[in-house]
């Protein structure tokens, strides 16, 4: 059975976000993307071949873990191309540093990575399938967002109040003043 080479990019979760807001789609708080394969039977491929070829992947900006964006076949987020192209020059650039002559790929067709990455094409977001999300996430960073966002209000009401009573005290100094 031929693998399927179609990977998504992913945001990593910064150093010091709690896990629960791991989900960097709704926070939008990211700064880097990773790639990560949809088939699960290509990355458990690549974790079978040499040590060497899964050091050319992780350092090429590869995470050898699944994700599915819900993007069909052949095709990747439009959001994510600048994210894909740096990965591909990281991929080209590391052809040169990294030894792959004697290494065994094991079922990892890597002719069939390349053909698969050039032929892939965007796809608008909106035409996608949303990922698979567990419910008790989503509730805990719409609770997180609305906290913040009440948190926010409260800062800019008293931050308005406390400017309305300097006003009115400059205003009632200036008036008792001759």
């Amino acid at each position: 059975m031929a693998l399927l080479y179609d990977f998504d990019m992913v945001a990593m979760t910064p150093d010091g976000l709690p896990d629960q807001f791991g989900d960097l789609t709704l926070t939008g708080v990211a700064t880097e993307k990773i790639a990560m394969f949809r088939d699960p039977s290509t990355i458990a491929a690549l974790k079978e071949a040499d040590a060497a070829i899964r050091t050319f992947f992780t350092d090429s900006g590869f995470a050898l873990q699944q994700f599915d964006s819900g993007a069909p076949a052949g095709r990747y987020p439009m959001r994510d191309e600048d994210a894909r192209i740096a990965v591909i020059d990281k991929l080209s650039a590391n052809l040169h540093t990294h030894d792959l002559a004697n290494a065994a790929w094991g079922d990892f067709d890597f002719d069939a990575f390349m053909d698969a990455l050039s032929e892939a094409e965007p796809v608008e977001d909106s035409l996608l399938a949303p990922p698979a999300r567990t419910s008790p996430l989503r509730t805990e960073l719409a609770a997180a967002r609305m906290a913040s966002r009440r948190s926010r209000g409260r800062r800019m009401m008293a931050f308005g109040g406390l400017m309305l009573g300097l006003i009115l005290l400059a205003y009632v100094a200036i008036q008792l003043l001759p």
